[in-house]
């Protein structure tokens, strides 16, 4: 592969000609910088143009086909051994991604990723040592995870968070299926290993992959006969039994399933292609380093110049006249699993968020649930203390209790628990509670248990909601269409989408505070920031989409204030996406869990925002006018306050 010099890292620029079948043990990061090509990877086709890019695992079968426009490719294989161990789950960051969702990601930081690709070509152009390129790779490879991370913001809004043991268990299970894939698999025999319900883990693997257990297996199984079929004279029915198939017909039904075509065609219409395209070279003779740079920086100047324009802002302070209201019903709900409340640190999480943030209300998923209550050992005396600090902290707090005919668990579990609350707690509590009943059925057995809940629940003055079907929030907020911030405020927040995986305070929460601060009057409206009042106050918002989308390049802003009679303190919040990610600093989220107050205090300072104060005298002179340079770089979001003395 080229890796002869520096022994990590290779990069080759070619064309695509006609069409190459083919894998290996190094990730591959393939970008088109000229013309376009079609690539398959998985099950997926992607038209992928000029300036756009995709990660391709180890030892993941693709086929590049040429289009009607002549392209050039530039591909950075990276050796996997020093990737995984590094990043020893860097595999199953990318595994756990669906390619789709990956290309949007990876594209969206493109500009960033495409420079650490530039200083890697430059160092290996200079033939420098190995431990410098080793040190550049690192960082390159950190960019590429944090596209995959699933707790930043970005221009589809908040990716979901997975709780560290949900997310570990998911990684497991994919483990599980690539290895043993050729085997018979049950889903039984890893919930008891994982020592969870059949019925939880095959719902949560649902839920956080997309896909049924029992897919995902059958696409490892398809994806391994996929390569069997090209490099192997072996019959289908060989292929199928060795890929964990029972029968010839289930392996035919799910290979359609994937990719539209029956194993048989499949092999008659690409196996001699790929036979071709392995005894010759698949691509053009590498060129050099120098050209390899030149049609990487080719790309990114006109992004580059798009984020140098200077923007002026001019506020008139003696104007009170409001564009629209910045409707601050937001923070009405707050929403969490069970498992969000259930330990020390999540509390204090919690009571973060309240004291910056301050939301209304909470709503609590899954506090009854047996799988909550078995797996933290939650008793009766526990759930009341959650129940107590979570009506101390909000107004009003709603707890989601979920029956059917089959699991009436959580309403058993419910009922025991507020009857004996309010044995401790005075009556006046039940105001502040509130039940969100859902259905999972319309059992007659179903409806008669829950009028029977729901009699208890009047007997205590408690109120209700049912659902046929409770809709918690969506695991990601919708695709950005329009005003970013529109789509940060106009649903339920997550308190799992407000922390890194390691528990600390991720670049959701700088923007939900920051949106906090704001006023409700918006006097200023513009793309990426916005301006508000609050009587004699000023907030300034600049959220660049929220993320680090662009070449990190600096954006001037020049701020003129008018009518500026009385004294100001200026108060100015950075918040650098990129910089600020500390999510590398614990490499094993189960030493968060012994961190003292204190050591977790002084980590989770490394990613506060900046912070700077100045002070503005007030003019005498009503046409005077006051200037202020507010630099913003394209990974940052700013929160300018100017408060009157």
């Amino acid at each position: 592969m080229g890796f002869e010099e520096n022994g990590v890292v290779f990069l080759n620029q070619s064309s695509i000609i006609g069409q190459t079948f083919h894998w290996h043990d190094e990730l591959e990061l393939l970008i088109v910088v000229e013309g376009s090509i079609d690539l398959k990877v998985g099950y997926e086709w992607f038209r992928i143009k000029a300036g756009n890019m995709m990660l391709i695992n180890s030892d993941e079968i693709h086929s590049i086909k040429e289009t009607n426009e002549k392209n050039i490719v530039i591909s950075v294989y990276i050796d996997c051994n020093i990737t995984y161990e590094k990043y020893p789950d860097f595999y199953e960051i990318v595994a756990l991604w669906p390619y789709s969702e990956a290309f949007n990601k990876l594209n969206q930081r493109r500009y960033i990723i495409m420079e650490h690709v530039s200083r890697l070509a430059v160092l290996i152009k200079k033939n420098e040592e190995k431990e410098k390129i080793i040190h550049h790779l690192d960082a390159f490879l950190k960019s590429l995870i944090y596209c995959y991370r699933l707790d930043i913001t970005d221009l589809d809004g908040a990716a979901f968070q997975i709780t560290d043991d949900k997310m570990d268990m998911i990684y497991r299970v994919i483990k599980y299926l690539y290895t043993n894939y050729d085997q018979k698999v049950k889903l039984q025999e890893i919930s008891e290993q994982e020592y969870l319900s059949l019925f939880y883990l095959s719902h949560k693997f649902k839920d956080i992959t997309g896909f049924s257990f029992r897919d995902w297996l059958n696409f490892v199984r398809v994806e391994k006969a996929e390569k069997m079929l090209l490099e192997t004279p072996y019959p289908i029915t060989e292929i199928a039994c060795h890929c964990g198939f029972s029968d010839v017909r289930y392996f035919n039904k799910h290979f359609m399933k994937w990719y539209k075509i029956s194993p048989t065609k499949y092999r008659k219409l690409f196996r001699e292609s790929y036979e071709m395209q392995t005894d010759a070279q698949r691509f053009e003779k590498d060129v050099s380093m120098t050209e390899i740079i030149n049609k990487i920086e080719a790309i990114v100047p006109d992004q580059r110049e798009e984020t140098r324009k200077k923007v002026d802002i001019i506020i008139d302070l003696d104007k009170t006249s409001v564009i629209e209201r910045f409707d601050p019903t937001w923070k009405e709900n707050l929403w969490c699993r069970a498992s969000n409340v259930l330990g020390y640190r999540q509390k204090k999480q919690i009571e973060e968020a309240q004291n910056d943030i301050g939301f209304v209300s909470i709503i609590v998923d899954e506090l009854f649930s047996s799988e909550v209550i078995q797996t933290e050992d939650a008793s009766v005396g526990e759930i009341h203390d959650i129940l107590n600090f979570l009506l101390n902290s909000f107004s009003k707090v709603y707890l989601v209790v979920n029956c059917s005919k089959e699991d009436q668990y959580e309403v058993e579990t419910a009922e025991v628990s507020l009857k004996s609350f309010f044995r401790f707690y005075a009556k006046s509590r039940a105001t502040q509670l509130g039940f969100k009943i859902d259905m999972a059925d319309n059992e007659e057995e179903t409806k008669k248990r829950v009028e029977e809940f729901i009699a208890l629940l009047s007997s205590c003055h408690v109120r209700y909601e049912r659902y046929e079907k409770y809709k918690k929030p969506s695991d990601s907020l919708r695709a950005v269409k329009g005003d970013y911030i529109s789509n940060l405020t106009d649903s339920e927040i997550r308190l799992d989408w407000l922390y890194s995986k390691n528990g600390f305070r991720n670049n959701l929460y700088y923007m939900y505070l920051f949106l906090a601060q704001m006023g409700e009057a918006i006097v200023l409206k513009e793309d990426g920031y916005f301006v508000t009042r609050k009587e004699d106050d000023v907030q300034i918002l600049f959220y660049n989409e929220g993320a680090a989308l662009q070449y990190k390049q600096e954006t001037p802003y020049n701020l003129t204030l008018k009518n500026l009679n009385a004294d100001y303190k200026v108060v100015h919040y950075v918040w650098d996406s990129e910089r600020d990610d500390i999510t590398s600093i614990i490499k094993n989220y189960k030493v968060i869990k012994h961190l003292t107050d204190t050591e977790f205090k002084v980590i989770e300072r490394a990613s506060a925002p900046m912070v700077s104060v100045e002070y503005i005298e007030g003019k005498l002179a009503n046409n005077e006018e006051c200037g202020l340079k507010l630099p913003l770089f394209s990974t940052s979001i700013r929160l300018t306050l100017l408060i009157k003395i």
